[in-house]
């Protein structure tokens, strides 16, 4: 009998488990961003790592070297980069997302994007094409198998800015057994793109 009652307490947690939602947050703003997870009552940070403590070390007389400038990072470049590798793992990722359609909502989901082009016009006008091309190719598909209750996506080129402006809020829910569902998928596209 208490063999029982112990069956029936790892079922109802297991069952609780498996129905505990899961959330996953990014933000980005005015250059920093930002990502955390959320299990419950467990709030985990993933970006950026949590700093960890230096140990002290023995002082050491060193020359004053003259500080050299870091190199500015082209946040276009990155654009781009981030298009290309959309593009690549969106038929795959959709894939996942099929297996476990209406079980994932985005909410909120607020991107705006103002590509620079003070210095280059031309690229910053391409990757603003590019871009909208894209939202109009994935949003649609998306909003089929995720629940997406109100997206605010604002993609333009400003050819007064010498830098890209990003702006993201996007929430992602899904439940434990919707990610234990799509696990396996989500696997073999990562073993693809290791590969790749």
């Amino acid at each position: 009998m208490p063999a029982l009652w112990v069956l029936a307490v790892l079922a109802v947690l297991l069952t609780a488990l498996l129905f505990t939602r899961l959330r996953v947050t990014l933000t980005a703003k005015d250059g920093a961003m930002s990502a955390e997870a959320r299990a419950g009552f467990i709030r985990i940070r993933l970006y950026p790592p949590p700093e960890r403590k230096a140990k002290p070390k023995r002082a050491r007389k060193k020359r004053k070297k003259k500080p050299e400038a870091k190199p500015k990072r082209d946040r276009g470049a990155d654009a781009a980069r981030i298009l290309r590798l959309v593009r690549r793992v969106w038929s795959p990722a959709l894939d996942v997302l099929r297996n476990v359609q209406g079980a994932v909502a985005i909410d909120p989901l607020t991107v705006r994007v103002a590509y620079g082009g003070r210095d280059e016009p031309a690229d910053a006008a391409i990757l603003c094409g590019e871009t909208l091309a894209l939202v109009w190719a994935v949003m649609p598909t998306l909003e089929q198998v995720c629940r997406i209750p109100r997206p605010s996506i604002a993609v333009s080129a400003d050819f007064d800015a010498p830098e890209t402006r990003i702006e993201a809020d996007i929430s992602l829910t899904l439940r434990v057994w919707a990610l234990l569902v799509s696990l396996r998928p989500l696997l073999a596209l990562l073993r693809r793109e290791e590969a790749a």
